[in-house]
C-alpha cells in the first residue's frame, strides 16, 4: 500500500507519467516529459534535460512573457539577446523586472552588453558586492507571478545546446513565494549596499602593501614596489610585490578579459607603483582587482 502511495507520488511530480504502479523503485521506468515551450499549468512540476530538445530559452521566455506583474531573476552567466529581449519587452508592457547578477561575470566581455541593454531598458541590475570581498553570486533562477525555474542552466548559448544541465520548472504557490522571498531579499540588499557606497566611498589615502590585509572592503592607494608578473594558464596577471607570492600580504589582479587594456605589464616590474581601488580579500590574503589602467600609477 505504501509503495503503491510512493508511486502515485513520484507519478504526479513526474507530470502524471513514468512510475508503474507495483514495481520496485529499482526497475522503475522513469520518464521526463516532453518540454512544451509553454507557461506551466497550476500545480506542476517538470524537470528539464538540457540536451533533450536544446532549447531551454525558450522555456524561460515562455515564463517571461507569461508574467503579468513581477519578474525577479539571479543568473551567473547570461548572455543570450533572447532571453534579454524578452526581460526588455515585459518591462516595456509594465511588468516590474528586477535582476541580480555576479560582479566578476556581469564585467566580462560576454555579459556586460546584455547589462547595458537592460540598464538601457529601465531594468534595475543589481552586482553581488559581498563585504568581505570573497563569494560570487552563483544562483540561477527566475521568479515571476505565477511561477519559477531554477537549477544548473546559465542563461548562455554553451548551457543550452553543448552542456549537460537540469532545469526545474514549477509553479507550487509554497515554493514560489520561498524562491520569491529569497531573491527580493538579495536584491534589496544589494540595492542598499550600492546606494551607501555611491553615496559615500570611504578611501583613507595611501598605504604600503604590507598593511592592506587590515584594510579589506576600503577604497586606498596601495605602495610597493613590483617584484614579479605573473600569468596564470587562464590568461589572469597578477602584479606581486614580494618574490614568494604565498607569503605575500597583498596582490594586484587583472582578468584576462581586461588585460589587453594595461598593454605590457612587464614594464612594471621592479618600480614603485600605486594601484587604487578597493581591497578584497581572497583565501586569507588581501588583493586589488584592476579593471583600468587608470588605476595603476607610478
Amino acid at each position: 500500500m505504501a509503495r503503491a502511495a510512493l508511486a502515485g507520488v513520484l507519478a504526479l511530480a513526474s507530470g502524471g507519467v513514468g512510475y508503474a504502479t507495483g514495481s520496485s523503485p529499482r526497475d522503475a521506468d522513469v520518464v521526463i516529459p516532453d518540454q512544451t515551450i509553454a507557461a506551466p499549468p497550476p500545480g506542476s512540476v517538470r524537470v528539464i534535460y538540457s540536451l533533450d530538445k536544446k532549447q531551454n530559452d525558450k522555456e524561460i521566455i515562455a515564463l517571461i512573457d507569461a508574467a503579468k506583474s513581477r519578474i525577479y531573476f539571479a543568473m551567473y552567466e547570461f548572455t543570450l539577446r533572447d532571453i534579454a529581449d524578452a526581460l526588455v519587452a515585459a518591462k516595456k508592457r509594465g511588468v516590474e523586472v528586477r535582476g541580480l547578477v555576479d560582479a566578476g561575470e556581469s564585467a566580462n566581455s560576454y555579459d556586460k552588453p546584455i547589462i547595458a541593454e537592460l540598464t538601457r531598458a529601465g531594468i534595475p541590475i543589481e552586482t553581488e558586492k559581498h563585504a568581505d570581498g570573497n563569494g560570487i553570486m552563483h544562483i540561477k533562477a527566475i521568479v515571476t507571478d505565477s511561477a519559477y525555474a531554477l537549477g544548473s542552466y546559465n542563461w548562455t548559448n554553451s548551457a543550452t545546446t553543448e552542456n549537460d544541465e537540469l532545469l526545474e520548472i514549477g509553479t507550487d504557490p509554497a515554493l514560489r513565494q520561498t524562491y520569491e522571498t529569497i531573491l527580493k531579499r538579495l536584491l534589496d540588499a544589494y540595492e542598499r549596499n550600492a546606494a551607501a557606497q555611491a553615496a559615500a566611498p570611504v578611501f583613507i589615502g595611501t598605504i604600503g602593501y604590507a598593511d592592506a590585509p587590515s584594510h579589506v572592503g576600503e577604497y586606498a592607494s596601495v605602495r610597493g614596489v613590483i617584484a614579479d608578473t605573473y600569468v596564470s594558464k587562464n590568461g589572469t596577471v597578477f602584479l606581486d610585490f614580494c618574490r614568494d607570492y604565498k607569503s605575500c600580504p597583498f596582490s594586484g589582479v587583472i582578468f584576462a578579459d581586461d588585460v589587453k587594456k594595461f598593454g605590457d605589464l612587464s614594464r612594471y616590474t621592479g618600480t614603485t607603483v600605486f594601484l587604487t581601488g578597493k581591497i578584497s580579500s581572497y583565501q586569507d590574503r588581501a588583493e586589488m582587482i584592476l579593471s583600468s589602467p587608470t588605476q595603476i600609477s607610478r
